[in-house]
């Protein structure tokens, strides 16, 4: 019985992380229409689906460091926690990063239980997510800068294909990115079975479809070959530094990657005023989400387990 609950919390969690994500991954070149939003779901999925099968494992370093001991109930209050503060982000329409709230939600039912988590580890995440957001910025305006030198205006309509190009191709790694990692996480936190294996699986391909539609928004009027440049630069550094989290089985948050990326892209463009207070904001709800899911999960633990 238990099970079938962690099954059902798990295909809900990733359902809504995989439709909420996808606008992120492929909604520029939906919105751009380089494709048409029937094979930006479809690219998104396939991203998705490779990620976690190629690189997903990697990220059972980062579950067995913070949470050393699982079972069906903690796994459940565990996902339980997750949903609950995603759904009300997601209804006041803040940005989300499901792979800090996670994290520091197993943190809080390692610590109830007693147990310790790994602290080598746990100091590496947390100065990951620091440094990677810091380092974002400066990478997105080297990035932007290049590229922007790169663009021969002579022969702008040869340039704007080959951007399309390589947009088309970074959308697909950012799926596989966020696959490999946030959807990794949450996988390896589940006890193996077939019924979860489907689970997942269903719950990528449902939430990309069905929970896609409302979040994805038309591109702004630009020079075409510049807003591409823009969406190009926010992917491929979001990708990059994810990758580089992945391969040390880091979790790290997609959404907070990809926000510092736009902020310096943003600043790559000349006479552009950068509004810092989102930026707060953002920065303000990443923290206090993973704090209401620390003490949440805590003081479950404490009370049932």
């Amino acid at each position: 019985m238990l099970g079938i609950i962690v099954s059902a919390l798990a295909f809900v969690l990733i359902m809504l992380v995989s439709g909420n994500n996808l606008p992120a991954c492929t909604g520029s070149i939906i919105a751009s229409n380089i494709v048409t939003k029937k094979w930006g779901v479809l690219l998104a999925i396939m991203g998705y689906l490779s990620g976690l099968f190629a690189e997903g494992s990697l990220l059972g370093r980062g579950v067995y460091s913070l949470m050393p001991f699982r079972s069906n109930e903690l796994v459940i209050i565990a996902l339980s926690v997750a949903i609950v503060i995603f759904l009300i982000a997601h209804k006041m329409r803040v940005p989300q990063s499901l792979s800090i709230t996670f994290a520091f939600s197993i943190l809080g039912i390692t610590l109830a239980l007693g147990r310790r988590p790994d602290m080598l580890f746990t100091s590496e995440m947390l100065l990951f997510w620091v440094a990677a957001f810091l380092f974002a910025i400066p990478f997105s305006i080297f990035v932007m800068n290049t590229l922007k030198k790169r663009v021969n205006r002579r022969r702008i309509w040869s340039s704007m294909h080959k951007i399309k190009i390589a947009l088309v191709v970074a959308s697909f790694f950012a799926a596989f990115t966020l696959g490999a990692n946030t959807i990794g996480f949450v996988y390896y936190t589940l006890p193996h079975s077939i019924y979860n294996d489907a689970a997942v699986i269903l719950a990528i391909i449902a939430g990309s479809i069905l929970f896609s539609g409302g979040e994805l928004r038309r591109i702004g009027n630009e020079i075409i070959p510049i807003r591409y440049i823009n969406s190009f630069t926010t992917q491929f550094v979001s990708v990059v530094l994810v990758e580089c989290a992945t391969l040390f089985g880091i979790p790290v948050s997609n959404t907070q990657m990809f926000t510092a990326s736009v902020y310096g892209a943003g600043i790559g463009y000349k006479n552009r005023i950068i509004r810092e207070k989102p930026a707060i904001a953002i920065a303000g709800t990443w923290i206090g989400t993973a704090l209401v899911g620390f003490f949440a999960s805590y003081l479950l633990v404490y009370l049932f387990a």
